[in-house]
């Protein structure tokens, strides 16, 4: 038997630790009563447990054991493991808590439990876990509270989480919904078995339809990227909650690039690539998995919002901007078909108040959601209701139920009411795809989640040999710039001195007035340190050298110094930040643009893009910007020559891709943008150690 099949259908099941003293260790034993197989309580101080024979140790037990659950104090938690390899077992469940999550010493003990496992080919989940379930064979190996009371109809979905608290929650929060899941896996300090290991098991399996992600540390990018281009290619969708994701998170780097970009945007952007649900609370996630069984997710960001509060549809109205959703005007046709479904006092427009005289009558009411629901106008229908409960809300739900079946425009449903009161009404809907929700915004919050936001790279461009050029751990602008020659961006003329007497010369080589850059690989942010003067008179260019170079050793004494660039003074125009992030532990290079300059950090207007790019999503990612009117004639200003930023946009991108995981970063701040061209005024290129 191999170790996945000794993980969810095994032929016995030995729970270490057993005992009815302990809540936790009785739940154990208790849960697993509708276990097909054999269970084999284990402990040498009873006799019984939940009238099963117990037994003194593994050795001892009457037959082959699969899958052992340990729940004894950290210190014995290695012999006992040990004991399972001896025994034969494919898989350990430690939900022993006292191991990395304490600090060194845990870790430490941490990894031996690793060592003695595979020593025996033996497959560990945890430990510091809440252990797992999986309907289909009827195994509950875990004591989570949150497993006790009646079975729900199975959903097709299944559950992976790092923390087992959280994933207790979901376990409740999906009972609570009516909704039983398929499969609920709760993989601790992931010593051995990871989150990323677990989802390919479930996402493999044919009972699974939906799975439902919370990861506390991001998988490796290449893997994660199979695993949801596998759940594509089999009809099933997957849907990730992630914590980290806070300023408190972000990469503590010293870029400005760096400082505006998530730790954890590529993971971010691969997800949405593949098509996956993104969320941001637990409840979303549940919410999001139910409405992704009904396979069918909104085509884009037009709702057609159906409520019989008048009310409540201008909440909706309200809201619904906030999270990018519209509501379009219904065409004429579909208001000539609602016309006779809805008083004269209603409205037929979007939202649709159909009024309490309506909702009364379930046919009527199943009408208007068909003829909702048929628009061309319409990616998504929101059905909004108030105080209609019990036996009425049933048939409702039935209603909505009936004209989802006809169509393939999918429905939520804000049901603001008493759960009580409509608790048959909304299981009813969740079991068939249709998420309830409390509120107006949490319904809104989810159907914006779900519109899928992924688009598919552009090709990588042939090779240009541009390795050659990260020949040091950090190049200076002037370094760096062969480096824009070769991609095809332009820079302004300049040349290095490193000694102040040269500056004149080469300044008036290239006009009367020009800029002054010191050029230090340990200086990312020259003007921070008095190293840019800007506006010198090329007679003046040896003194403000020297004055320049004086600062910047006041300043920064441990700066080292390569020379200052004696630069030519480029127009004003529209700043951009152009910035990339290199590929890194399985990830794509992150292109991030925004509006640049020294203020970058202050407005905070970035948008971030998994390379390479070409030209037209680089434009598409330029209109995502909220400064985006300045480069498109804000005011009455000369258009920028946005043709020229995107292609510049596009060039970086592509010289990531082949750079590969030798570079760390690129930024160009500011790209200045002129009505005609673009010109990178400032570039830093890092790269990683060679390995």
């Amino acid at each position: 038997m191999s170790a996945v099949d000794g993980l969810l259908d095994p032929r016995a099941v030995a729970v270490v630790g057993a005992s009815e003293r302990s809540a936790m260790a009785g739940r154990l034993t208790h849960y697993l009563r509708d276990f097909a197989g054999p269970v084999y309580p284990v402990n040498p101080n009873h006799r019984q447990v939940h009238g099963l024979p117990c037994y003194p140790s593994l050795s001892e037990l009457p037959g082959p054991v699969d899958l052992v659950l340990v729940l004894v104090p950290a210190a014995r938690v290695l012999s006992v493991v040990e004991e399972a390899g001896r025994a034969g077992a494919t898989c350990a469940v430690v939900l022993s808590s006292g191991f990395a999550e304490v600090g060194d010493e845990g870790r430490a003990l941490q990894e031996q439990l690793v060592e003695v496992a595979r020593r025996y080919g033996l497959r560990v989940i945890g430990p510091n876990c809440q252990g797992l379930l999986y309907r289909p064979t009827g195994l509950v190996a875990t004591f989570t509270a949150a497993a006790a009371g009646p079975q729900h109809p199975d959903s097709g979905i299944a559950y992976v989480g790092q923390s087992g608290a959280l994933g207790g929650s979901f376990l409740g929060g999906a009972a609570d919904r009516g909704i039983g899941l398929t499969a609920w896996v709760s993989v601790g300090n992931q010593a051995d078995l990871t989150a990323t290991d677990a989802a390919e098991l479930l996402v493999a399996d044919p009972h699974v339809r939906v799975l439902a992600c919370y990861l506390e540390e991001l998988p490796d990018g290449d893997r994660w990227q199979r695993l949801t281009e596998r759940a594509a290619s089999a009809g099933k969708h997957v849907a990730v909650l992630r914590s980290g994701r806070s300023a408190a998170g972000e990469r503590a780097v010293a870029s400005h690039t760096g400082a505006l970009v998530r730790a954890g945007t590529a993971f971010d952007l691969l997800t949405r690539e593949a098509g996956a649900v993104e969320v941001d609370d637990l409840d979303e996630l549940l919410d999001a998995a139910v409405a992704l069984t009904g396979d069918s997710r909104p085509r884009g960001h037009r709702i057609g919002v159906i409520t019989s509060s008048g009310g409540a549809g201008g909440l909706v109205a309200d809201q619904a901007g906030a999270v990018g959703l519209e509501l379009p005007e219904l065409d004429a046709a579909t208001q000539e078909a609602l016309a006779p479904l809805i008083p004269a006092f209603g409205s037929a427009v979007n939202p649709v108040d159909v009024t309490a005289q309506v909702i009364d009558d379930a046919g009527q009411f199943g009408a208007v959601c068909e003829a909702v629901a048929d628009s061309d106008q319409v990616d998504a229908v929101l059905v909004v209701l108030t105080t209609i409960g019990g036996a009425a809300a049933v048939e409702v739900a039935e209603s909505i139920l009936r004209a989802a079946k006809r169509s393939t425009t999918p429905f939520a449903v804000a049901w603001m009411y008493s759960r009580e009161q409509v608790a048959e009404a909304s299981a009813l809907l969740r079991r068939s795809g249709i998420p309830v929700l409390d509120t107006t915004t949490a319904a809104l919050r989810l159907l914006a989640h779900l519109v899928p936001r992924g688009g598919r790279r552009a090709e990588p461009a042939a090779p240009r040999g541009l390795a050659r050029l990260l020949d040091r751990p950090a190049l200076t602008e002037a370094a760096g710039a062969p480096l824009l020659d070769a991609v095809g961006i332009a820079r302004p003329r300049g040349q290095v001195v490193t000694d102040p007497a040269e500056a004149v010369a080469v300044a008036r080589e290239i006009g009367d007035h020009v800029v002054l850059k010191v050029q230090s690989p340990d200086l990312t942010h020259k003007s921070d340190v008095g190293g840019v003067v800007v506006g010198v008179p090329a007679d003046r260019a040896d003194g403000a050298t020297r004055d320049l170079l004086d600062t910047v050793a006041a300043n920064a004494p441990h700066a080292r110094v390569e020379g200052v660039l004696v630069q030519e003074v480029v127009p004003p125009g529209v700043e951009l930040l152009l910035g990339v992030q290199g590929s890194e532990h399985g990830y794509p290079p992150v292109v991030t643009v925004g509006m640049g300059g020294t203020a970058t950090e202050l407005y905070r207007d970035v948008v971030s893009a998994l390379a390479p790019l070409d030209t037209d999503q680089a434009l598409a990612l330029l209109r995502r910007l909220r400064g985006w009117p300045l480069l498109d004639g804000f005011r009455g200003r000369p258009r920028g020559d946005v043709a020229a930023a995107a292609a510049a946009i596009a060039a970086v991108s592509q010289a990531a891709v082949e750079l590969g995981d030798g570079l760390a970063e690129i930024e160009v701040n500011p790209l200045v943008v002129h009505a005609t061209g673009a010109v990178a005024t400032d570039l830093v290129v890092t790269s990683h150690p060679r390995r």
